[in-house]
This record gives structure tokens, C-alpha cells and sequence, in this order.
């Protein structure tokens, strides 16, 4: 008889692989929180960007680009709060027909059950809307809109909810070796401009008296509607590039400079912009975001800066990363430095890191700030390490450190962080990190993890991380070995979710305002009658909420990253004028109605 070679059973071990790898590919995607992940989409494909958003009922919408020869689309599905992938959803959404490579996309929720999504391809900035039903909603081209070019590929947008159910999208344009600009917008549903801001962008933060390149910049939404925008800047009046400014600005959700404020806003510190521009490491406008900014949860922000210099062989530096806290009026919070807190220091000289090294600023839920910088590891890579600060510049418990490859942070809503991250390879050295994916939260919670050393093959394409509204998270990923396409799991404060999805609220909600003098309008949303006659209230519940007068200005709103509570105080009504007023809130997929008397 004929010996077996070693070359024909490894023959036949690569042949029952690859048809176990087929049957994989065409079961249908698992459903519930269990021990494994669950599979949102099975696709042999690599996908190398994935994106998450809450949809507004625990649940998430997860967005992937998939690769082909031609390019690749850009698709999403919707995963229940349970779970489940929605049945609703007959296959992957195609969120544009472009057939084409893209470097990166993101995903905001529209308060009613759909997403924003927005993508680059090159330095090219698209926008699109979701609907609940899972296609491109009406208004919108299949395409994608397009918004304008960033300047160059390797920057990313600064992207916002405005907390009514629209988006505000921010980027530095212009040309390379000449003047650069802020340029943003502020649309709503129906692809139209929101707040009163016209239908196409606007340029913030400079004026055209002064010349000079804005060399980073960063959006936040405000409690009011409108917008907070830190920028860095290079002098570019003279013949010569001089040192700038870091400023922070504040509009209306119309785009114009807010009562009191001017279309440049307020300096904050001088910026050495100049030596940027003239380093080949570093460029005038780095990947690496330099600004970072964050609302308070009041009419304030915080704001956070990186100092730049030159060692003696000129060399570009970033010495150490302040944090300030500023008002609505401007002004530098009481108890605050002029200066800023310094929050984090390096001896970093190398070339820009790109987005991932960028600081950042992330609001904590209880009015203080998570501040993210930079920190380089001399083993195991680098990782943007938070700290949490209170709103009088006191360090709190609560931050954690996070690697930088694929990073994303959210906010637990209570105090707390999830940050999420991921390397791709499996080792190819003693000295080289295992292929890996990650997500940590702020204590005393658990987080989710796994790595592989061998083989050394592309495991994971990339994360995408989103809170949903009630302490917990989704973190999804793509992944090209053993398993194959879209994963993703449930994190809960305890840990990760293996089989007891969250309850969610049945029935229709609906939305109660009261009045009480001397201290302002209160509201809950309540869910209907209990079996025992009880109102239950929706504790859980993510809900963006309007106040507006008879005119329909909007005079205070709540945008609730956790849970609106059975009786909260709306901010700025203790002194509202007589009068009826009118509310509006997103919630849950829902739009609820409700009015009150003011009475003094």
C-alpha cells in the first residue's frame, strides 16, 4: 500500500479548514449576548474601518467598510439591545453605492432610531443619514453628501451631536503652505441646515482682517445648541510665520458668534504654530489633533492645549499638555490657573504620531472632564492616558489608560470611561505585541479582551466602541482569522453581558414639565401604568431635550449621556418670565411634546 505523506494530510487539514471557514461564512449571524461574540455580519472580506453609535433604545448601529478589488462600500446593520441583528434589516444597509477606497468613517445617532455617518475618502469629507428602516433617508444623495476636502488625508473631522436630533461637522481646509480655516456645519434631518445655519458650511474662528493658518481644531456642542471651538493657530501676516494663538470661540447653533463674543474668540495662550510648519516631521496641519475641547455640562467648557517648542538641534518638541477651564462668558473658572493645569508631560521630539496620538477631552457625565494626553511607553507601544478632573481643577478617580492603535473613548455617563482599542499582527518577534483586541472601563467595572500570538497574520481590521444610554457599552470589531466578519459585545458596569440583556422600556412615553418657583422647570419621561398603577419612570433612557418660548427660541436644553432620572431641573429656568413654554425631546426613537405655565 501506498505510504500518506505529511504533504498530503497537510493537504487535507488546509482543505477541511477552508470548508469549515465556508460554513462559518453562511450560517446566519448569532443572535443574544452569550459567551461568544455575537456575529453581526459574516463576510471573508477585510474590513479595515468599523464604527458604532447608540441608536437611542440600548442598541447599537455599526458601520464597516468592506473591502473589494474595485475599492469597497460602506455598509451598517443595527443590533438590538438583546442582541439580535434587526430582523428589520433585511441585509447589510449600503450606506453609499461608491464603490471606492476610504480612509476612515464615524457614526453619530439622529435621535430617532437612524445614524449619521460620515467618511473620508483621501482628504475628501462625505456625510449621510440612516433611517430606523435601515436605508439612506430621504433628502439624501446615494452617494453621500459631499462636504469639502480637509487638508490632507491624514487630518480627521471634529464631530458633534447637537443634542436635537441634528450634526455638526468641523475640519481645517485650505491649501498647504498658505492660509488655512476652520470650516463647519450644522445639518439636520432632512439634509437641510439646522438652527438656523445655512444649508453649506461656514468658516469659524478667523476673520479675514487677520491672516494665519489654523494649524489644529476641535468642536464641542454646547448645553444651548450651539457650538464650542478650540483652535491653534500660526501668525501668517508677515513676511515671515510668527507664533499664534490658542483661542476658544463660541457660536450660536446658527454659526455666528454668541452675545458678548467675537468671530475669533478668546486667546488662551501663545502657540508656537511657526515651527510646525517649518518641520518635515510634523507639517502645518498634523494628524495628531493639538486642541481638544469639552463641555461642562453647564455654559461653560474645558479646554486642552499642547505647548510646542524646538530643542537646540531645532528639533519640534511637545514638552507637556495643559487643561483650562473657561465660562460662558470667556473667562478662566475661579480656582483655575490663567495658564491651565498641566496634566501630562513627555519628552516626546519624534515626527507627528497621526490621529490616534491626539489629545482629548471627554465630559464625565457629572460635569468634569476626562483629559486624555499622550504618554509613550518604552515597552508595549504608547497610550493615551485619562485622567478626570472636577469642575474646580481637582483630580478624581476614574481614568484609565488606553493603547492608541484604533482608539475610542466614550463616556459611562456616571463618572466613569470605556476606552477600546486593538493591534492588528500576530507576533512576529520576541519583542513585538501579540494581535489583540481591548476594552477597559473605569473602575471598579470589568472590561473584554483577547490576543493571539500566532500565526502572524492580520486577526483584527479594526474597533468601533459606543455607549448606549444606561452605563454600558457595545464594542465592536472586524476580524479575518478563525473567525470572519463583524463581531461584537455587550459591556455592562460589571463586565461583559453573557446572556441577560437589559430591559428595555415598553409601551409609549411620554413627557411631564413642571414649575417650581425659585428653582425652575423640572422633567421626566415616564413609561405607561404598571400592572400595580405605577407610573415607571425611564431611568435609562438617552433623551435630548428642547425648552422653547412662544417664539420658538430655545431658552435652556438637556442632552442626557445617561439617564434622565425622574426629576430633573432644567439649567437657566429659575429665572424664566412668565409665561407658557413649550418642550421637545428625543428619546428612545421618539419625539414627545409636552408644555408648561411659568408663574411667579
Amino acid at each position: 500500500m501506498p505510504t500518506v505523506t505529511h504533504r498530503f494530510r497537510f493537504a487535507v487539514v488546509a482543505a477541511v479548514l477552508v470548508w469549515l471557514a465556508l460554513v462559518l461564512l453562511t450560517r446566519p449571524a448569532h443572535g443574544g449576548w452569550g459567551v461568544e461574540p455575537v456575529q453581526v455580519h459574516a463576510t471573508g472580506e477585510r474590513c479595515p474601518i468599523v464604527a458604532a453609535c447608540d441608536d437611542g433604545q440600548y442598541g447599537a448601529i455599526i458601520v464597516w467598510q468592506e473591502d473589494a478589488a474595485s475599492g469597497g462600500l460602506l455598509k451598517a446593520r443595527h443590533l438590538l439591545a438583546g442582541g439580535d441583528v434587526d430582523p428589520g434589516w433585511a441585509a447589510p444597509a449600503v450606506v453609499s453605492t461608491a464603490d471606492v477606497a476610504r480612509v476612515a468613517a464615524g457614526a453619530v445617532s439622529d435621535l430617532a432610531g437612524g445614524a449619521y455617518v460620515w467618511w473620508m475618502e483621501g482628504a475628501q469629507l462625505f456625510l449621510t443619514r440612516l433611517s430606523p428602516a435601515g436605508a439612506v433617508a430621504p433628502g439624501w444623495p446615494a452617494l453621500g453628501r459631499s462636504l469639502g476636502d480637509l487638508t490632507a488625508s491624514r487630518n480627521r473631522p471634529s464631530v458633534e451631536a447637537d443634542g436635537s436630533g441634528g450634526i455638526y461637522l468641523a475640519w481645517v481646509g485650505g491649501s498647504l503652505g498658505s492660509v488655512t480655516s476652520v470650516r463647519a456645519i450644522h445639518l439636520g434631518p432632512a439634509n437641510t441646515g439646522a438652527g438656523g445655519w445655512p444649508t453649506g458650511p461656514r468658516e469659524l474662528g478667523t476673520t479675514a482682517q487677520v491672516l494665519e493658518i489654523v494649524n489644529s481644531a476641535a468642536i464641542a456642542a454646547a448645553t444651548d445648541g450651539g457650538l464650542w471651538l478650540a483652535l491653534a493657530t500660526t501668525d501668517h501676516s508677515g513676511p515671515d510665520l510668527a507664533p499664534g494663538e490658542v483661542r476658544v470661540a463660541r457660536f450660536t447653533s446658527a454659526g455666528l458668534p454668541k452675545v458678548g463674543w467675537d468671530a475669533r474668540g478668546v486667546p488662551l495662550a501663545q502657540f508656537r504654530g511657526e515651527l510646525l510648519s517649518a518641520s518635515p516631521g510634523w507639517g502645518q496641519t498634523p494628524g495628531m489633533g493639538l486642541v481638544a475641547i469639552a463641555g461642562d455640562g453647564g455654559s461653560g467648557a474645558y479646554v486642552m492645549r499642547s505647548l510646542v517648542s524646538a530643542d537646540g538641534g531645532g528639533r519640534v518638541m511637545v514638552p507637556e499638555f495643559r487643561l483650562l477651564r473657561v465660562l460662558g462668558d470667556g473667562a478662566v473658572a475661579a480656582g483655575w490657573p490663567p495658564e491651565g493645569l498641566v496634566v501630562g508631560e513627555t519628552s516626546f521630539d519624534t515626527s507627528d504620531l497621526g490621529f490616534d496620538a491626539s489629545l482629548r477631552a471627554l465630559a464625565d457625565g457629572r460635569g468634569g472632564v476626562f483629559a486624555g494626553v499622550l504618554d509613550i511607553v518604552s515597552e508595549g507601544g504608547s497610550q493615551i492616558e485619562f485622567a478626570r478632573w472636577s469642575p474646580d481643577g481637582t483630580s478624581q478617580p476614574g481614568g484609565i489608560p488606553v493603547r492608541i492603535k484604533g482608539i475610542e473613548v466614550v463616556s459611562r455617563g456616571d463618572g466613569g470611561m470605556f476606552g477600546a482599542s486593538f493591534f492588528p499582527y500576530g507576533a512576529s518577534g520576541p519583542f513585538s505585541p501579540a494581535a489583540l483586541i481591548a476594552v477597559a472601563q473605569s473602575p471598579p467595572g470589568g472590561g473584554f479582551f483577547e490576543g493571539h500570538d500566532q500565526p502572524v497574520a492580520e486577526w483584527f481590521g479594526d474597533v468601533g466602541l459606543t455607549a448606549t444610554g444606561d452605563g454600558g457599552a457595545i464594542f465592536a470589531w472586524s476580524q479575518k482569522f478563525v473567525r470572519y466578519g463583524i463581531y461584537a459585545v455587550r459591556l455592562g458596569p460589571g463586565g461583559v453581558v453573557t446572556g441577560v440583556p437589559p430591559t428595555p422600556v415598553v409601551g409609549p412615553l411620554s413627557l411631564r414639565l413642571r414649575f417650581v418657583r425659585g428653582e425652575g422647570v423640572h422633567a421626566s419621561v415616564v413609561a405607561p401604568l404598571s400592572p400595580l398603577g405605577k407610573a415607571a419612570i425611564a431611568g435609562s433612557l438617552r433623551v435630548a431635550l428642547s425648552l422653547l418660548d412662544v417664539a420658538g427660541r430655545r431658552v435652556s436644553s438637556l442632552a442626557s449621556d445617561g439617564a434622565l432620572g425622574a426629576d430633573v431641573l432644567l439649567p437657566d429656568t429659575q429665572d424664566l418670565p412668565g409665561g407658557v413654554y413649550f418642550a421637545v425631546a428625543h428619546g428612545g426613537g421618539r419625539e414627545l411634546h409636552a408644555r408648561v405655565i411659568v408663574l411667579h
